[in-house]
C-alpha cells in the first residue's frame, strides 16, 4: 500500500468518525452540531500531528532511496489539515443554521 492510500484512509476514517459522532450526539439532544464542529476543529492538530509523527517515525526506520528527501508526509499533513478544517467549518455553518431555524420555529409556535 502506498502513502497516498494511507493518507486517504486516515482522512476518510477521521471524517466519518467525527461526523457520525456529531450526528449521534445531536440526535440524542446532548450537544448541538456547532459545538461538535468546534470540538472537531480542536481535534484536528491531534489527528494530523499523530499521523505525521507516525509517518516520520516510519520514514526514519526505513532506508530512503537516493535523492528522496522524505517531505511527502508534511504535504500529506497539510492536505489533511485543510480537508478536516473545511469539514469542521461546513459542520459549524450547518449547526448555526439549524439552531437559527429551530429558534425561529419555536418563536412562531409561542
Amino acid at each position: 500500500m502506498n502513502g497516498d492510500a494511507i493518507v486517504w484512509i486516515v482522512l476518510l476514517l477521521s471524517i466519518v468518525i467525527c461526523d457520525y459522532l456529531a450526528a449521534y450526539l445531536y440526535k440524542n439532544k446532548k450537544i448541538p452540531i456547532w459545538a461538535s464542529a468546534i470540538g472537531m476543529a480542536l481535534l484536528i492538530p491531534v489527528i494530523v500531528g499523530s499521523f505525521v509523527f507516525l509517518g516520520i517515525s516510519y520514514n526514519n526506520s526505513v532506508e530512503l532511496e537516493p535523492g528522496d528527501t522524505g517531505e511527502g508526509i508534511a504535504f500529506a499533513g497539510g492536505f489533511m489539515v485543510l480537508i478536516l478544517a473545511f469539514n469542521a467549518i461546513i459542520m459549524f455553518v450547518i449547526g448555526v443554521i439549524l439552531n437559527i431555524y429551530t429558534f425561529a420555529k419555536n418563536k412562531q409556535n409561542t
